[in-house]
Order: structure tokens, then C-alpha cells, then sequence
């Protein structure tokens, strides 16, 4: 799949998420207004924040898609990855919020939300839609190879789940207890969180250009093909969808550089077949029998 392909795929999965996500913040905040419902409010602004992630998301891939230029021979696929860690962060400020707003609540012992059959049917309703969402989405991070598609998939994830809790938090309401929808919200915040720790663990794994192929793995891969008699001083690091492999083989000395040549692409063509995400091999070959240096 090109470049361009993939963006306007990304493209389409993101402004469906966005139209669906715009939608269910709009029924969210209408039902915890009317009902006074901090955990169904917290949800909305779940919802809000996923639409709003989209359209930053859209952005990024934008951005990322353009073509290598001079300043940017390796393209501007990390602008990507940069967009994704944006939107952790818009995530956990939300969290923050909702959290300072939970513990008000519980502290000044505030009345429990009204019950209503008609919220909680269409909050399930929401469920529903986001678990379908999220799944899609899913699929087609997966195939693309984009973080960014898997973080905003993650994020719906989340939102199924603080659905639930909103829809517990409601039909706790019925008992008398004006706890449960602020500790609700708690719980919330905890998937929030975990969702911001994923989505921040896989963009620092690419700004830091943590190891992304078991070297042990690619020597397999190198040293299959014929004329290679060892590999070594093994390295891979960028994105999931970008991954940059540097390694060294060792060749036979009255190989002609033809035969070299050949074997070097060999080695490139076995590496990407293996590993999808590999986009560039930089080789070195060196006569057979010259000291291994170490692998990253």
C-alpha cells in the first residue's frame, strides 16, 4: 500500500470516529445535565475528548503523509507518532479534571444523580456503538501499521468501559447511595489513565529509539541467504510502521561486486518479507572472518 493510500485510509477511519464520538458527547452531556450525573458527565467528556483527539489526529496524519524533502530524506512519518503523544496528553489533562471533580463530590457529600430507564438505554446504546468503533478501528491500525489508529482505538476502548460505569453509577442511584456515581468516576479516571501510560509507553519507545526486532531474529533472516557467512553489529529502532534496520554481513572475498550486490538485496528483500514495518536496510559487508562487533 502507498504512502498516500494508507493516509486516506487513516483519513476515513478517523473523521468516522470523529462524526460517532461528536455524537455520543452531545446524548452524554445532554443525559448528565438533565439526570446530574457526574459519572455520566465524566463520560461525556470522555466522548468530547475522543472527537477532539480525531481532529488532531487528522492533522498529524496529514502532516506525516507528505513526501521526503530535502530537510526530510526520510520522510514525516514521526510527526505521527508526535500527534499521538499529543493526544495522550489531552487525555490525561481530561483525567485530571475529572478527577479534581470526583473528589469535590465525595467531599461535600452531594446528592446522588436521577434514575432514568430512558439514559441508561441510550448510554447502552453508546456502548454499543463504541465497541463496534473501536474494533474497527483496530482492524485497520493493524493493518496500516499506525499508532496513531491504535492509541484512538484504545481511547474508544476506554470509552466503552466508562459507559458502563456511567450506566452502573445510574442504576446505583435507584439504592439511595450518592457515593457510587463519584467513586464511579474514580474508576474512570483509572481507565484513563492506564489508556495515557499505553499510548506515552509506544512514543517513547520511538523518540528514544528503543530496540523494536529481536537482533537474533534478523541474523536468522540474513545468515539464510546464500553467500552470507555471518551477521552482526545488529540495530533497529523508529515506529511500528517505520522500522530503520542497520546491520553488517560477512561475505566470501572473491565475491565480485556484482555478486555482492546481489546478495545485498537479497538480504533487504528477506528482512522486509519477514518484518512488514521495515521501510529502510542500510548493509555493510566485510570479508568473512573479520571480528564481530556487538549487536545494539
Amino acid at each position: 500500500m502507498s504512502e498516500a493510500a494508507r493516509a486516506a485510509r487513516i483519513r476515513r477511519v478517523l473523521l468516522t470516529a470523529l462524526a460517532v464520538n461528536a455524537t455520543l458527547a452531545a446524548v452524554k452531556f445532554f443525559i448528565g445535565w438533565s439526570l446530574n450525573s457526574l459519572s455520566v458527565l465524566s463520560d461525556a467528556v470522555h466522548s468530547l475528548l475522543d472527537g477532539g483527539a480525531s481532529v488532531i489526529a487528522l492533522i498529524g496524519i496529514t502532516a506525516a503523509a507528505r513526501p521526503p524533502d530535502a530537510n526530510h530524506p526520510y520522510g514525516h512519518r514521526k510527526f505521527e507518532i508526535l500527534t499521538t503523544i499529543v493526544v495522550a496528553g489531552l487525555l490525561f489533562l481530561s483525567a485530571w479534571e475529572i478527577l479534581g471533580a470526583a473528589v469535590h463530590r465525595l467531599l461535600r457529600h452531594a446528592a446522588a444523580p436521577e434514575f432514568s430507564g430512558i439514559g441508561m438505554a441510550l448510554l447502552a446504546v453508546g456502548v454499543l456503538a463504541n465497541l463496534f468503533l473501536s474494533r474497527w478501528e483496530k482492524k485497520a491500525g493493524l493493518e496500516v501499521s499506525s499508532p496513531l489508529l491504535l492509541a484512538d482505538a484504545a481511547h474508544t476502548r476506554t470509552d466503552v468501559f466508562s459507559s458502563i460505569l456511567a450506566i452502573a453509577a445510574l442504576g446505583g442511584s435507584r439504592l439511595g447511595l450518592p457515593w457510587i456515581d463519584p467513586l464511579f468516576a474514580i474508576g474512570i479516571v483509572v481507565l484513563l489513565a492506564r489508556a495515557v501510560y499505553e499510548i506515552l509507553l509506544e512514543g517513547v519507545k520511538v523518540v528514544s529509539d528503543a530496540i523494536r526486532l529481536d537482533p537474533e531474529q534478523i541474523r536468522t533472516v540474513a545468515e539464510s541467504i546464500e553467500g552470507v557467512r555471518g551477521a552482526h553489529a545488529i540495530r533497529s529502532h523508529g515506529m511500528t510502521n517505520d522500522i530503520h534496520i542497520d546491520l553488517h554481513i560477512q561475505v566470501e572475498e572473491q565475491l565480485s561486486t556484482r555478486q555482492v550486490f546481489e546478495i545485498e538485496n537479497q538480504v533487504s528483500e528477506a528482512l522486509r518479507k519477514k518484518f512488514p514495518g521495515v521501510t529502510h536496510v542500510a548493509l555493510r559487508h566485510e570479508p568473512r572472518g573479520t571480528p564481530p562487533e556487538p549487536d545494539a
